[in-house]
């Protein structure tokens, strides 16, 4: 049979303005990246163009090269070699057919365990955005049932719920790459089949709800592991799942969290937006703990734009107004961790992004010494750390080098048993703060202390402020 000309792919290499050699030469970067053997020559680039079908990952390794090219994403489909490996847009959007979400979240996870590289490349923050207006925007959901495989019980679900609560407590005591493999496999071995399995809508919506705070749990283990677009996708799923759980209060949490990690990378403008539209989800509905949660991830967002300091200053007092509103046991169980330290610590994290060090101390030392009277003090071990650095980043931007460096020598044990890549950025930006004392004793003394943690994992730059 003769082969056809690929005129899709022809007329998006068309559209990129790139040549043959230079597209190669694109394809052999991803390649490096995503530590797959694939260099292509500038002839190969002829031959699909002509109509040959590229084997394995490589279709993958074309989209994204000119994707990057562009400036927008390319799918397979666009380049006619869909079906030729899995897709590198899987799990990047907002799903409104349930049968299509659980496979889906199939294919992303088993190529996640199968350590697909791809799946970690960067994710445009424009997805969660275009996500956020199809969530907010969305007809009712359509009801989730199922009537192949096994039939699926409440007593399924709350496994489910168990297993998430388990999982989320050795992330937060241990750092997120510490059980991820193990969660995956649980997604794989026992989510997976339930959600192929028999069960009728009510049970359905319950099972959608539980495995979309899994993915949750999940989405945030990558986020803390360091893998930004591996964790967009599960934050989608998430999102997805909630939506046909008729969840609406979980899929806004979803929100929130999209908003914490977005400006964790810098993205704030989208930050304030999906915290905001967290809000405007549920407004007037919300349990008054959910309200602060939310208004704390506007301030925490406005406080780093140019022209956020009132913007943060009042989303501050919406959350300290909606906490003091709370009553515990009306908001729903994973919410129930926001407790005084943790607005606290967000207090604290704002006032250190407006430049205000003094009441940046006086919060973190509260977040503390609320923390540490606290029942469950050692169940956020890793959310303390970051406290501890920005109780330390306080002293440095007030002059008290000696302390800071104290601080941090103190909590450096914690951040080499825990495996956290965002503890490690913590580290890092304390570390670059004090580079105008590098000749203080102190400093020097804890450099050579924090060498082996800041060398030997891989941490983002946090964006200047």
């Amino acid at each position: 049979m003769e082969r056809q000309p690929n005129a899709r792919l022809a007329d998006v290499v068309d559209q990129a303005g790139v040549s043959h050699l230079g597209l190669a030469s694109r394809i052999g970067q991803v390649a490096k990246e995503w530590r797959v053997p694939v260099r292509p020559s500038h002839t190969q680039i002829a031959r699909w163009i002509e109509g040959q079908k590229p084997r394995g990952i490589t279709a993958a390794l074309i989209a994204e090269a000119l994707s990057r090219k562009l400036g927008r994403r390319v799918t397979l489909a666009d380049i006619g070699l869909e079906g030729t490996t899995v897709s590198p847009e899987i799990g990047l959007n907002f799903s409104d057919v349930p049968a299509d979400l659980v496979d889906t979240l199939a294919q992303l996870v088993t190529a996640d365990a199968q350590r697909r590289e791809f799946l970690r490349s960067t994710v445009d923050v424009g997805a969660l955005t275009q996500a956020a207006f199809g969530w907010l925007l969305s007809s009712p959901a359509q009801l989730p049932d199922g009537s192949a495989g096994r039939r699926v019980g409440m007593s399924d679900v709350e496994a489910i719920r168990s297993t998430t609560a388990m999982f989320a407590d050795l992330d937060n005591r241990f750092g997120g790459a510490h059980a991820r493999s193990a969660a995956l496999q649980y997604l794989l071995d026992q989510i997976v089949p339930l959600l192929n399995g028999t069960y009728a809508s009510a049970v359905g919506r319950s099972l959608f709800s539980a495995v979309a705070e899994f993915c949750l749990s999940v989405a945030w283990m990558a986020y803390d592991s360091g893998w930004h677009g591996l964790a967009r996708r599960y934050f989608l799923q998430a999102l997805s799942l909630a939506h046909h759980a008729d969840d609406r209060m979980l899929g806004a949490s979803v929100l929130s969290a999209m908003s914490h990690q977005a400006t964790y990378l810098g993205e704030y403008r989208e930050a304030l937006h999906l915290a905001r539209a967290a809000q405007r989800d549920l407004k007037g509905r919300a349990p008054a703990l959910l309200r602060a949660q939310f208004a704390a991830m506007e301030a925490r967002a406005a406080a780093n734009l140019p022209d956020g300091a009132g913007e943060c200053l009042k989303a501050l007092d919406t959350a300290a107004r909606a906490f003091n509103e709370h009553r515990p046991g009306e908001e729903p169980e994973w919410i129930a961790y926001f407790d005084e330290s943790e607005l606290a610590d967000e207090h604290a994290h704002c006032f250190r992004d407006l430049g205000d060090a003094r009441e940046s101390y006086r919060q973190a030392t509260r977040c503390l010494s609320v923390a540490e009277a606290s029942p469950a003090a050692g169940g956020y071990a890793r959310s303390r750390i970051f406290s501890r650095i920005v109780l330390a980043t306080s002293l440095v931007d007030q002059g008290d080098v000696e302390q800071a460096c104290h601080i941090a020598v103190r909590v450096l044990p914690r951040i080499q048993e825990t495996a956290s890549i965002r503890c490690t950025t913590y580290l890092r930006d304390l570390h670059n703060r004090m580079r105008s004392h590098s000749d203080h004793p102190s400093v020097i003394d804890f450099t050579e202390q924090a060498r082996p943690v800041l060398q030997g994992r891989q941490a983002i730059s946090l964006p200047k402020r």
